[in-house]
């Protein structure tokens, strides 16, 4: 396999939609392009609700193959028709799946019959992926134990976005040989500087900033960022939490009215997503610290973007978080679900100074061995050769691995 080959890759969303395997998509895609892969995505056509109309384009060299969703229930649960038939007809030369969703079957099936290699790319076990009620649980439990076997079985490997997975893809009966380590990562451009005065003026405030940029959902703990600010207000009284990113739900409203209930509505600014790099660069910069207290994360490029900017940051000790900020040297780890616990992460790193300098310098550097192109060259280097390594060249040795 090599430049001029055809790739079909199978991503349960993409541009124009706002989000952390939409950008890793996009980004990895517009770089195997630059190489001379003829590259193909294959996405519905409605995801949130939100139906897409354009159905076949080009974005930035990639070729956006948008199918229809006949049931559209929620993020997990839709049926989007036609995928097999799209991978038989169009024939890839390698069909690289991005999560083992409902959506991988029918792709899988595509590869069985054609005889195309399968790379399928897991954030783990589908019950630890949200805070879920304990319905979804055991429903997502019964489909791990029932059709993820099969499914990773079929790969010619089965890549992880995070190390300690990897054990868990092997109890399925996957050799090791097979099992591979796909980080995320973020555009080189985020490496730039990014200049924050303008921001902070249009704000308004002069106090110490916190950052969280993601999706604005509950799976995204965005509540427990505003739910901390009742606490970090008693240390920096001029504090603020600034959140940005899309909001595909109305959850905005909602934590508007958490905050006016616990006195802190004139410290939160949510300030919708945020769609131009350079703006993006500039929100970041302007932080003091960045917070991402989500539920789940395989990786935040959120987090890596604040990395990249040098600024220190507090991520939940959830999923692929504490990996990707080297296991506390570039970062604070924090329970899930414990305002009070991140409240006094983000009070020691604005109280720390020097440490907490250090500690972003340190997150710079790491994030630039995760930019799309080095990642691209290594995924490109894995399609060539059937499998990644448990151990991508450009990722820095990471303790408490697999």
């Amino acid at each position: 396999m090599g430049a001029g080959q055809k790739i079909g890759v199978v991503s349960p969303s993409f541009h124009p939609m706002i989000g952390g395997v939409e950008l890793y998509v996009k980004g990895i895609g517009t770089e195997l392009a630059k190489m001379g892969y003829d590259v193909h995505v294959y996405t519905p056509d409605s995801v949130f609700g939100r139906r897409i109309e354009e159905r076949e384009e080009v974005v930035e060299g990639i070729h956006v193959h948008r199918l229809h969703v006949r049931l559209d229930l929620s993020y997990r649960l839709r049926v989007w028709s036609g995928l097999r038939e799209a991978l038989v007809r169009d024939r890839p030369d390698l069909v690289h799946v991005y999560s083992h969703d409902l959506y991988a079957r029918p792709a899988a099936k595509a590869a069985a019959e054609t005889g195309i290699p399968l790379f399928m790319t897991t954030y783990g076990p589908f019950e630890t992926h949200s805070d879920y009620g304990w319905v979804q649980r055991r429903l997502f439990r019964a489909y791990d134990r029932l059709v993820t076997p099969s499914l990773f079985k079929g790969c010619a490997s089965v890549l992880v976005r995070y190390p300690e997975i990897s054990g868990w893809v092997r109890s399925y009966g996957v050799p090791e040989s097979k099992v591979g380590l796909e980080p995320s990562g973020i555009p080189s451009s985020y490496l730039l500087p990014g200049d924050g005065t303008r921001f902070r003026d249009e704000l308004g405030r002069s106090g110490e900033l916190i950052l969280y940029l993601g999706r604005v959902s509950p799976q995204k703990g965005v509540q427990y960022a505003v739910m901390a600010m009742e606490h970090v207000k008693k240390r920096f009284p001029r504090a603020g939490l600034v959140i940005a990113g899309p909001d595909y739900i109305g959850y905005s409203a909602h934590l508007l009215r958490l905050a006016e209930r616990l006195g802190v509505r004139d410290a939160v600014a949510i300030v919708g997503a945020v769609k131009d790099e350079p703006r993006e660069r500039e929100v970041i910069s302007a932080c003091d610290v960045f917070a991402m207290p989500s539920s789940f994360e395989g990786f935040s490029q959120g987090v890596m973007k604040a990395m990249a900017q040098g600024k220190p940051v507090v991520v939940t000790e959830v999923g692929g978080l504490p990996f990707e900020v080297d296991y506390g040297r570039c970062g604070m780890v924090s329970p899930f679900g414990d305002p009070r616990g991140l409240a006094d992460r983000i009070v020691q790193l604005l109280e720390s100074g020097p440490a907490a300098s250090q500690m972003g310098s340190r997150g710079r550097m790491r994030a630039r061995q995760f930019t799309f192109d080095r990642l691209a060259s290594s995924l490109s280097r894995a399609y060539e050769s059937g499998a990644l390594p448990r151990q991508l060249e450009t990722a820095p040795s990471a303790a408490g691995g697999a």
